[in-house]
């Protein structure tokens, strides 16, 4: 019996389809913080300053919905390919020279993001026992932060490396396809 599956679905699809869905909810996930940010700290500061009675946990919200949106935000700028990276030098090389130095440089970035996993996973294993000062949470939920963060980035650099290779490979095999490039960096110049 043959395996019972959508026509014209394959794995490649799937894999597109989750990618796309725990980014959209990165960054849906990622808004909704940023607007509670914003709203309780400007309750926060209407309370203080007007209303004299101050909301004494809206300070310490904004520092762990900052955490989580600087670690989030970090998966959404590697989904993006927006990290900073000094290209000058090798966007002036040659499509067969620049495969071998992204395939390298990508091979050093899966082993940074292999190791910092590991060192959040023992980041997050001292810090979950402890309780926050004034909204009294587990700190457990801002310490996942840090490996959830990791984890979207080392998907999304999955993504940008196998997009890289399929740009630069076409590149190789049809010099035409890399002419627009070369000329924009030639007016540029």
């Amino acid at each position: 019996m043959e395996k019972a599956s959508l026509p014209g679905r394959s794995w490649k699809d799937y894999l597109l389809r989750f990618w796309h869905g725990y980014n959209k909810i990165n960054e849906i996930v990622s808004n909704v913080i940023l607007v509670a940010i914003t709203i309780i700290v400007f309750m926060g500061v209407c309370a203080r300053y007007v209303f004299r009675a101050p909301f004494e946990w809206s300070d310490e919200f904004a520092i762990y919905g900052f955490i989580w949106l600087c670690f989030l935000g970090a998966g959404l700028a590697e989904k993006n390919n927006k990290h900073f990276r000094v290209t000058v030098i090798v966007e002036r090389m040659g499509p067969r020279v620049r495969l071998v130095i992204e395939i390298l440089l990508h091979i050093l970035l899966f082993f940074i993001l292999y190791q910092f996993f590991f060192d959040s996973i023992k980041y997050f294993n001292q810090g979950k026992s402890g309780i926050s000062t004034i909204m009294l949470i587990p700190l457990s939920y801002i310490y996942i932060a840090m490996p959830i963060s990791v984890a979207l980035m080392f998907l999304n650099r999955i993504k940008v490396f196998v997009d890289t290779i399929i740009q630069l490979t076409r590149m190789i095999k049809d010099p035409a396809y890399a002419a627009p490039a070369e000329a924009r960096q030639e007016e540029v110049l």
